[in-house]
């Protein structure tokens, strides 16, 4: 289960960083911005996918093809970053559209097959991994302004946003899923809704209390800083609200594969 958790939780980083990378051209930014995450996928792919070949037959049938997949993303990630010196504009973006179309199969497809409504799961899994990716993303270009402060405010502004309507859609998310599945929905006679809560009521609180509820409550004051171009009071609310949305989708994963419930 620890392995599995680890594998899914670097894959969910690396994957919602690169995927999420384009939403600020890279003529705003500049070529060191995407060669640092470029850099930062491909270290956080290769930890995954080593400890998916350490943990060898602990990994079960659904999650080998997944690791494999994971692995064809590490490759063309890499290919994605090299080809940012080299400027041959059909290659990189050839690369990078290999590279999140792998990495999509290895983490919203293959790992759910052996659980009920994986459908529901895959999604699930692609809203924790852009959210995590847009907070990181947004985090780190905060503190980049140290480095370039002359750099517009747009980009700031257009991860910031991602950031924040990915964690309302990841909280609404929860709501169906608990609607569904625990509280008063059709399907909340289900085993495995039914222990959710009562069997992990700790891990719960931890998803709920400190990792959804406090980044909404700070979704406001990172606009409003971001719009008034205050760049590291921003970064400092959005360093704190990422924290929390790691912690958050940490314990949410736990509960996903302890139970099959999306949560």
């Amino acid at each position: 289960m620890v392995s599995k958790i680890a594998f899914l939780y670097l894959g969910f980083m690396a994957w919602g960083c690169l995927a999420l990378l384009p939403v600020v051209k890279l003529q705003e930014v500049g070529q060191g911005f995407y060669r640092f995450f470029g850099f930062l996928c491909v270290t956080l792919d290769t930890l995954a996918v080593g400890l998916a070949l350490f943990s060898g037959s602990e990994f079960g049938a659904h999650f080998r093809p997944a690791a494999w997949a994971l692995a064809l993303s590490l490759f063309f990630t890499l290919c994605f970053t090299i080809a940012l010196r080299v400027r041959v504009r059909w290659f990189l973006w050839t690369c990078f559209v290999l590279a999140v179309g792998s990495g999509f199969l290895g983490l919203a497809y293959f790992p759910w097959g052996n659980f009920p409504n994986p459908v529901f799961l895959g999604f699930h899994a692609l809203c924790s991994a852009l959210v995590l990716g847009a907070g990181i993303l947004a985090m780190m270009l905060g503190h980049w302004y140290l480095v370039t402060p002359k750099l517009s405010i747009t980009p700031l502004k257009r991860y910031s946003a991602g950031y924040i309507l990915l964690t309302v859609l990841t909280a609404l998310e929860l709501a169906v899923s608990y609607f569904l599945y625990v509280g008063f929905g059709a399907q909340a006679s289900t085993p495995a809704g039914a222990r959710l809560v009562p069997d992990n009521v700790l891990f719960v609180l931890f998803r709920v209390a400190w990792g959804t509820v406090p980044p909404l409550g700070m979704a406001y004051w990172i606009w409003e800083t971001v719009r008034l171009k205050s760049t590291q009071s921003a970064t400092g609310i959005l360093y704190a609200a990422m924290v929390c949305t790691i912690i958050g989708e940490g314990m949410g994963l736990y509960l996903t594969l302890q139970t099959g419930v999306p949560f």
